[in-house]
């Protein structure tokens, strides 16, 4: 038996609290079932109770659970902002921490670390990928300098520049009786699963798909979209539903799945932003918006004109 808590495990316990399902608990935690179980029966071994009970109705805390729980968030309340303070003290000089959304290919900002070395070799930027809606979070607490996230989203109060549009096409398994259509219009597969993510995940996102889907009439069966967008190409391949994958994505080539554009591509798109809190005192936070506009958003140039003729005196 450990001999001691794990702040990992006191998030695993959070989550099934929270969810008080072990199903969806290992969804939000982007982990199967049985370990999740297994360190949830680990947790209660070193505590020595039992922290929930289960049974046809579905899972419960016990008395040992609900006075763990709210101790629990207060102890990773209090790592995070711990772990927030050193990691201000180690980018103090010359540190920018940005936060880089996990729904586009992860090659669509190699370009901009060396483009901000290029320019101040002393910069040192730390990047983190991971949902839209957790970086708004780290940005509200002070833990990153910007965020590069998909919108619609929820941003609040934060500063948002809205940079280009990834249009969103269809990934299909290649067998599928539209693989060799150019175009494809979304009603024509209203019969597919659809591998979709969870309202909690991204609620402004969610809610504006679901008004798009419902304006088209489009109701497919809904299947939960696994993080990783290799896994879900796996699945796509197998056969077992589609998905809407912004169009940076293709770069992804799997076996067995072919990606289609949308007739209705202006009303399914994703727009990419960078966001950060006004005020932000991060020296190289400037020079990173800079770089973002003067690549996405470039000053226009002037046509050339007809040359007036010089004036008469």
């Amino acid at each position: 038996m450990q001999s001691r808590l794990e702040l990992w495990q006191l998030n695993y316990f959070v989550a099934v609290a929270d969810e008080l399902s072990f199903r969806r608990a290992a969804e939000r935690l982007s982990i199967t079932q049985p370990p999740l179980t297994r360190q949830i029966q680990a947790l209660e071994e070193t505590i020595g109770a039992r922290l929930f009970e289960r049974d046809r109705n579905g899972v419960a805390l016990t008395p040992a659970g609900s006075r763990l729980l709210p101790e629990a968030r207060e102890l990773l309340a209090s790592a995070d902002a711990l772990l927030a303070r050193a990691r201000q003290r180690a980018t103090r000089n010359h540190g920018l921490r940005l936060g880089i959304t996990t729904v586009f290919d992860a090659a669509l900002f190699t370009w901009l670390a060396p483009a901000l070395q290029a320019q101040a070799p002393e910069i040192r930027l730390l990047q983190k990928r991971q949902i839209s809606q957790q970086s708004i979070a780290d940005l509200r607490r002070g833990a990153l300098d910007a965020a590069l996230i998909g919108l619609p989203s929820a941003t609040g109060e934060l500063a948002v520049e809205h940079l280009f549009d990834d249009p969103l096409v269809v990934a299909l398994p290649a067998a599928h009786r539209l693989a060799r259509r150019k175009r494809i219009s979304l009603p024509e597969l209203q019969a597919d699963p659809l591998f979709w993510g969870q309202r909690r995940l991204n609620p402004a996102y969610f809610d504006h798909y679901e008004a798009v889907f419902r304006a088209l009439g489009y109701a497919p069966p809904r299947v939960p979209e696994p993080a990783d967008h290799h896994v879900l190409l796996g699945l796509i391949a197998d056969g077992q539903g589609v998905a809407l994958v912004p169009s940076s994505l293709q770069a992804m080539a799997r076996a067995g799945v072919v990606y289609k554009a949308l007739k209705e591509q202006a009303d399914l798109r994703i727009g990419v932003a960078v966001v950060y809190a006004a005020g932000n005192p991060a020296p190289a936070l400037p020079l990173l918006l800079e770089t973002l506009r003067a690549r996405y958003r470039p000053a226009p140039t002037a046509s050339p004109g007809r040359k007036r003729p010089p004036a008469r005196r």
